[in-house]
């Protein structure tokens, strides 16, 4: 009976620790996830797991006195897998999973520099217990398209301000994003131009068959301005997405 009241109240409950089997991933492929269940003190019965790919995303939160931005966790993806198995008192169980990153997913780090926080969290379902969970951050880098536009604008006469992932969903001709949130580099110029452009904003919508990039530019005494363009994702060099985003820096 004690026991059954100690594992009833999670005292002494199962722990999971999920292990990323990749060092770096990218939006839009696979990867596995090797998942540890370490037994607790009693006998417990695992009825699933549950995955998630979290990110910290700005939004606005408006109050009677004024509007203000701030960072919350959202989910961008989740699964649920079905276990219904036994882990034993001491007992280590494992099993490795394969997951499939949305091709929207946010980038978490550019040329080596965190630009993001992305991560994977991992939830146990104990059966009239309390429910553990681990945290792995991830480490996810910009598709070869998206870099390669990224790598043009730098050679442009521009450099990268920085990234913010925001609350909300990307509308433009040819595309529209899917996930709660989307990415947005913000580019500076090297040099100031007193009728020139004053600023960059790179947003990008992957389907996996090609890229959707939106630019805002914000250029002196004419305002923001928008323009798109879709690019296949078989342009993977600056010379191949060139014609695309050439004739919109002009």
């Amino acid at each position: 009976m004690l026991k059954k009241l100690l594992a009833s109240v999670g005292i002494g409950k199962a722990k999971v620790d999920a292990i990323l089997l990749s060092d770096s991933l990218q939006a839009g492929q696979s990867f596995q996830v090797k998942v540890e269940i370490q037994g607790g003190e009693v006998e417990q019965q695992i009825q699933g797991l549950a995955f998630a790919i979290m990110a910290r995303a700005k939004t606005t939160v408006s109050t009677a006195e004024h509007d203000r931005e701030v960072e919350r966790s959202m989910v961008l993806q989740e699964w649920w897998q079905d276990l219904d198995m036994t882990v034993q008192a001491g007992e280590t169980l494992s099993k490795t999973f394969t997951l499939d990153l949305h091709p929207e997913v946010p980038a978490s780090e550019l040329a080596g520099r965190g630009i993001a926080k992305i991560w994977l969290e991992t939830g146990i379902d104990i059966k009239n217990g309390i429910d553990g969970s681990d945290k792995d951050p991830l480490v996810i880098l910009p598709s070869p398209t998206q870099l390669a536009v990224l790598n043009y604008i730098s050679q442009s006469g521009y450099r990268l301000f920085k990234s913010d992932i925001e609350k909300g969903q990307v509308k433009a001709p040819g595309f529209v994003s899917h996930l709660p949130c989307y990415q947005e580099y913000e580019f500076k110029p090297d040099s100031f131009s007193l009728f020139g452009v004053r600023e960059i904003e790179v947003t990008f919508v992957d389907n996996g068959a090609e890229t959707g990039v939106l630019l805002e530019i914000d250029r002196a005494f004419k305002g923001d301005g928008y323009k798109s363009v879709s690019i296949p994702n078989h342009c993977t060099t600056v010379d191949a997405i060139k014609p695309y985003i050439g004739q919109i820096l002009g």
